[in-house]
């Protein structure tokens, strides 16, 4: 579709730059290209994100906001079948995140209809192997079958949709926002009185609430733009209309595509969302003065790990739990390079006045050089201490990394296996230990989600004002240094020669019925959680 946009377009003075993959094979895509060899923020989608009428897409748009190279992978007419293939896979798990457009329903299967080879509009009739686009095979249904029949075939090709989406978005490591872009919102009723047209609606076609509600699960973030700003968008003068515009008064009118004043929201409703997942923010006004940080997370999300790689940068001092109960109680600062002689001074401080405490603590690394100093905060461990928690939050300066896991179930496993081993954490100089199943009960897992959501609401509202990396473990655990160089970019610390070295190994079994004793069971107890099953 790009050439055929291309073809038809350029007599308006569109030049969308197109260019191809050497892995992708024939297909162009929107430029300009993109060294994959750099950090860069990937789109997929279809027309939408393309950007067709459109000089500046809302890909562009964002990769000037935040200085970064986009990798747009628009493809008209697209379904979520089309990029599950390893060719597509590998440059969107290369990125420092994804945007995935919800696409058109109209690209998925049925029990009449089989468009899975194309992954996009056209498949075949099963009945007698016609090869169709699926707009004229439900214009043929709609025009010879019962309303429950067109029910039913609609209802197999939203499952069937929904079921494609989810694989998609599962496969996909990295970062992921699932944004939803139309003139429509997801709400909204079907309609048999002059069909297929009222079936249809707008795009993304056969697409509702329910279906993203199912979807949002599987991704880091879900936001949505609906607006008809710029529409209908005037072209270029022509007495003949072409596919995609219809002429009027004698210029082309574009009533389908994005305007450009809707990509220009579409940048808007993406761009704190996109900062937070890449921790591309503006350089601060004093380049100069020392960042100082906090990594918020709950327990067993990687930060270990995360933190052991931030020492290895020279102008970074970043301590573990400093304000944990248990080091309290025991007089242990987990700070490297502290001076002997003034422990006993910062064991008081840390008692009588935690923030003067934390300050004492800037001030050393600054003296010493550091370009960055930060520390760890449990979220149980802020929510203890009142004063600290309020006091960080309102100081909009400090810098914040969110780690976070996408999985609770694997969260709460992790932490019940730790808390019967004993060990909590595993070198990777040592051999590994292979750790025991466990067995939880349904209502200790909901228990133990639904209090992880709601701290991790309450510190992301907390901390909504700051500037604010999100992390999330499983792209943490299978990338660790290239995740911890976005951090060392977002705390503007020196880059390394060479990557920062893994000194911490993941503990957790990859299969869930080697870690869960009574998984099968609990699966059909705890349906609201089926994603982390999966």
């Amino acid at each position: 579709m790009s050439n055929f946009y291309q073809d038809l377009d350029r007599a308006g003075g569109f030049d969308y730059q197109l260019h191809q993959y050497p892995t992708l094979g024939w297909r162009a895509f929107r430029g300009p290209p993109v060294d994959t060899s750099k950090p860069y923020l990937a789109f997929l989608g279809s027309a939408q994100t393309f950007g067709r009428f459109c000089t500046q897409p809302f890909p562009t748009l964002l990769g000037q906001r935040l200085d970064l190279s986009v990798l747009n992978l628009g493809v008209g007419g697209a379904g979520p079948r089309h990029f599950q293939n390893s060719a597509y896979l590998d440059l969107i798990n290369g990125a420092e995140a994804v945007v995935v457009q919800i696409l058109s329903g109209r690209s998925a299967s049925n029990s009449l209809f089989d468009n899975s080879l194309s992954g996009g509009h056209e498949g075949r009739r099963r009945t007698d192997g016609s090869t169709m686009r699926s707009e004229e095979f439900f214009d043929q249904l709609t025009g010879s079958a019962s309303i429950e029949e067109v029910e039913r075939i609609v209802e197999e090709t939203r499952n069937d949709y929904t079921q494609a989406f989810g694989d998609l978005l599962r496969q996909i490591s990295v970062p992921k926002a699932l944004f939803w872009f139309s003139v429509r919102p997801p709400a909204y009723v079907d309609g048999y009185s002059d069909l297929p047209r009222s079936l249809f609606q707008a795009n993304p076609q056969l697409v509702n609430e329910r279906m993203v509600q199912e979807l949002a699960p599987y991704a880091d973030a879900y936001i949505e733009c609906v607006s008809t700003s710029g529409v209908p968008q005037k072209l270029w003068n022509s007495e003949q209309s072409i596919a995609g515009a219809t002429a009027r008064d004698g210029v082309l009118e574009n009533h389908f595509y994005a305007s450009p004043e809707m990509h220009s929201q579409a940048a808007d409703a993406l761009e704190n969302t996109c900062r937070q997942l890449t921790g591309r923010y503006d350089p601060p006004a004093d380049n100069d003065a020392m960042r100082r940080f906090v990594i918020i997370a709950a327990e067993r999300t990687g930060t270990n790990l995360l933190i052991g790689m931030l020492r290895d940068y020279t102008d970074c001092q970043c301590g573990y739990e400093l304000f944990n109960p248990d080091n309290i109680e025991k007089d242990i600062i987990p700070w490297l390079n502290l001076p002997a002689d003034s422990l006993d001074d910062f064991l008081e401080l840390r008692k009588s006045d935690p923030l003067a405490f934390w300050a004492m603590l800037c001030a050393q690394s600054e003296a010493s050089g550091c370009r960055a100093a930060g520390f760890k905060l449990l979220y149980g461990h802020g929510l203890e201490q009142p004063t600290l928690f309020d006091a960080l939050a309102a100081d909009e300066t400090l810098l914040v990394i969110h780690v976070t896991r996408r999985n609770l179930l694997r969260r709460a496993i992790s932490e019940e296996q730790a808390r019967v081993s004993g060990k909590w954490a595993e070198r990777w100089s040592s051999p590994p230990t292979k750790r025991a199943p466990v067995a939880l009960t349904a209502s200790a897992i909901t228990q133990d989600i639904d209090q992880v959501e709601h701290d991790q609401t309450l510190y992301e509202e907390a901390f909504a004002g700051h500037r604010v990396l999100r992390i999330f473990y499983e792209d943490l655990a299978k990338r660790p240094q290239r995740v911890a160089e976005r951090t060392a970019a977002f705390l503007g610390l020196k880059p390394r020669d060479e990557p920062a070295r893994v000194k911490w190994r993941k503990t957790g079994s990859e299969n869930l019925s080697e870690a869960l004793l009574n998984a099968d069971s609990l699966r059909a107890q705890l349906p609201q959680w089926a994603s982390f099953f999966d």
